[in-house]
């Protein structure tokens, strides 16, 4: 096998010439430029053979600690199923001794959740136990399947009864074109301060990520007579996949359901721009379950799948 796979690694970044796997935004140059810390020092770790790239790792050494990814709702390994698992193994193990000859302690990887590629993550797993790895945490992950001309026949009847009572009260949905960033900003963080949950980004970050990566998100919103309702940060993951980075709503406007609309409306322009998955994100914290938010996303039609975070104890 080694004479027909080899193992190459850059520092970051690294273009990935004839990729046979389906590739993800967090792997990308654009966004691993915006994960990067100072004094951080990133490989790229690229399985190649015959011409192609067969897989890819990209990993953030930060003192005696590697991480992939920095920061993003996941990274690890991207490849295809089809690849043998005693090649991905290969692949692995060949990491894990550069990386031990680098003094590193420890390895951690946050992984795809299961429902965005089910056979690639079933692969995956199998094969980081089979290296040495110990999953840390799992995550309860969900998302829409886009496959039908609407929404209707995923929604549960009381979300479906309450959608038809916000269209009725005049609730209106669009993109928010040119989206003023502060007003975003603040509207998420009051959102979740309501629900005592942290704001993740400050508006810097938050605006240097949007100047930093062109058409890749977007907010769409809920609106009742001109006044903002909902909102919804999207990010594009790839032609596929669109990701809810930031569903908010105002307090005053919970009797209308707002995110209801919000997310029908999302599934509408999903079909409309042919992505197969809306990524609703995780509703666990450190595995901890928000049984609220499941119960919201399940009906909305919302698949489950568990997202299982790694690490590596080198010796």
């Amino acid at each position: 096998m080694n004479s027909t796979y080899s193992i190459h690694v850059y520092p970051f970044p690294e273009t990935v010439s004839q990729p046979l796997f389906e590739r993800f935004l967090f792997n990308e140059t654009s966004h691993l430029k915006t994960q990067a810390q100072p004094g951080d020092q990133v490989l790229t770790f690229l399985l190649k053979g015959d011409g192609f790239t067969h897989a890819r790792l990209v990993i953030f050494i930060v003192n005696d600690k590697g991480m992939s990814p920095r920061r993003a709702t996941f990274g690890g390994i991207e490849s295809y199923p089809e690849i043998p698992s005693e090649t991905l193994l290969f692949f692995i193990q060949g990491v894990l001794d550069h990386l031990k000859k680098q003094g590193l302690t420890r390895l951690l990887i946050r992984s795809l959740p299961d429902g965005l590629n089910p056979e690639l993550a079933t692969l995956l797993h199998r094969t980081y136990l089979q290296a040495g790895f110990t999953v840390i945490t799992t995550e309860l992950n969900q998302h829409l399947p886009v496959n039908e001309p609407s929404i209707d026949h995923l929604l549960h009847n009381s979300t479906h009864r309450r959608l038809k009572k916000s269209l009725r009260e005049g609730l209106h949905f669009e993109e928010w074109l040119n989206p003023d960033w502060a007003i975003v900003h603040a509207f998420i963080t009051a959102a979740r301060e309501r629900k005592q949950r942290p704001m993740t980004m400050s508006l810097e970050t938050l605006f240097a990520s949007v100047t930093q990566l062109p058409n890749v998100f977007q907010v769409f919103t809920a609106r009742f007579q001109g006044k903002l309702a909902a909102l919804v940060v999207t990010v594009r993951i790839n032609e596929r996949i669109l990701y809810t980075l930031y569903p908010a709503d105002a307090a005053e406007f919970l009797d209308l359901s707002p995110l209801i609309l919000v997310n029908a409306g999302l599934y509408q322009y999903c079909l409309t721009n042919q992505y197969q998955i809306l990524d609703l994100g995780i509703s666990t914290e450190n595995g901890v379950r928000n049984e609220g938010l499941i119960r919201f996303k399940k009906n909305l039609g919302a698949i489950a799948s568990e997202k299982h975070n790694y690490q590596f104890l080198f010796e």
